[in-house]
């Protein structure tokens, strides 16, 4: 009889337990739930105020200034955003947000804001770069941002170079321009694509990267004759290695760039031109 009382009042003890155990999780989520609310309360704050600039970001972090920059941009507000940017940056002048900035303005606009986020500030033209350099494209999350982080790189590069003109900014800016003008084909951004590429060559001469995306380059164009024909004086030259020749990296790039959803006009013309053995590419002609 003993037995059972103590088994009883242990099971109310384990009741008991299990019972305040649920009472201290209930809390924590409804804690949880209303910090997501106050989060998703940013647009309604931004809807509220956004015809007063002053009102809307009095006391606001900057994260959450970058937030409404954002969404003016959506609203194709410019002149409202870039009236956001020195609060922001008076707020945290870090070049983390400055980068922030650029790639939110590249995605609504087509304009990183380079030159103005950058490069005016002559005094840290050097740090903003090797921060470029340190983060690098890895956690960017589309070709668009890396276009854009390319297009900030090739421009503090030119700032840099004028400062300390050495061997190696020289080669990585020939290596950066070349990046870009394959970001900016993959974005299908190609009205500056062969300047970028003449850039490439230029700094980086021994590079044979940027001269195989030129024909690629005149076949999006709709250039076929021009692409035809540098397809054909390139593809059987050695490439990177022992084994590899351009025909191998001309084959790789088209295949790259139909697998971001572009399509190629006369590309199956191009891949029978460089598949062909010289032999037969003689009798063609």
């Amino acid at each position: 009889m003993k037995s059972i009382i103590l088994m009883i009042i242990f099971r109310v003890i384990l009741m008991l337990s299990a019972f305040t155990c649920q009472a201290n999780i209930k809390p924590k989520a409804d804690y949880q739930y209303n910090k997501i609310q106050t989060l998703d309360t940013i647009r309604d704050e931004f809807n509220l105020k956004k015809k007063n600039l002053k009102n809307l970001i009095n006391g606001k972090s900057p994260d959450v200034m970058l937030k409404f920059y954002e969404y003016y941009l959506q609203e194709k507000d410019i002149s409202k955003a870039d009236l956001l940017i020195p609060s922001i940056l008076k707020s945290n002048d870090d070049v983390a947000y400055k980068y922030k900035i650029s790639l939110i303005s590249y995605n609504y606009t087509s304009d990183a804001k380079s030159k103005a986020l950058f490069v005016s500030d002559a005094n840290h033209i050097k740090e903003y770069r090797a921060y470029f350099l340190k983060s690098g494209i890895s956690s960017l999350k589309t070709n668009k941002d890396i276009r854009a982080h390319y297009l900030g790189l090739v421009t503090l590069d030119s700032a840099y170079y004028k400062i300390a003109p050495d061997s190696l900014t020289k080669k990585q800016m020939g290596i950066h321009y070349n990046s870009l003008a394959w970001y900016s084909i993959v974005t299908q951004k190609l009205n500056d694509v062969e300047y970028y590429l003449n850039q490439s060559m230029k700094y980086d001469p021994e590079s044979k990267y940027p001269l195989s995306n030129m024909p690629l380059l005149l076949l999006l164009k709709g250039d076929y004759k021009k692409a035809e024909a540098l397809y054909i004086k390139l593809k059987d030259l050695p490439f990177e290695g022992s084994t590899l020749t351009f025909r191998d990296e001309f084959l790789e790039d088209l295949k790259l760039v139909e697998g971001e959803g572009i399509k190629i006009k006369n590309v199956e013309k191009i891949r029978r031109i460089l598949i062909a053995n010289k032999t037969v590419e003689v009798n063609i002609n």
